[in-house]
């Protein structure tokens, strides 16, 4: 299971969410701190935060992700992935390459291990 920090830099890289990626189950989930505002937050998780949830399931969690990667769909998505060294398209390598950011916000991901 890795387990990383949503962090947004516009908010002086405040933890915004964690993000958890179950590997064996390829499954997303994100997890929002109770101190957090929605408008601290990306727009998905900003919308969960105004329902008064603080857990994302894994559908909205890979819609999460896949607003931060390459889609699939992209003209030249195979060059991409063979400049890449990637023999198929996965979200999750192509989430880490970038550090989860996006255009649309200032959030990006750190990954937390035990000695973080």
């Amino acid at each position: 299971m890795y387990r990383f920090a949503v962090k947004n830099r516009f908010y002086h890289d405040k933890t915004v969410a964690y993000l958890l990626y179950d590997e064996m189950k390829r499954e997303y989930q994100i997890e929002i701190p109770d101190d957090v505002k929605s408008v601290e937050a990306s727009l998905i998780i900003a919308d969960f935060i105004k329902k008064g949830q603080r857990r994302i399931g894994k559908e909205w969690s890979l819609r999460w992700v896949k607003q931060r990667v390459i889609p699939p769909e992209r003209q030249n998505i195979g060059q991409i992935l063979r400049e890449n060294h990637m023999k198929y398209y996965d979200e999750f390598p192509l989430l880490l390459m970038n550090q989860g950011r996006s255009c649309h916000d200032e959030c990006y991901l750190v990954e937390v291990t035990d000695s973080n």
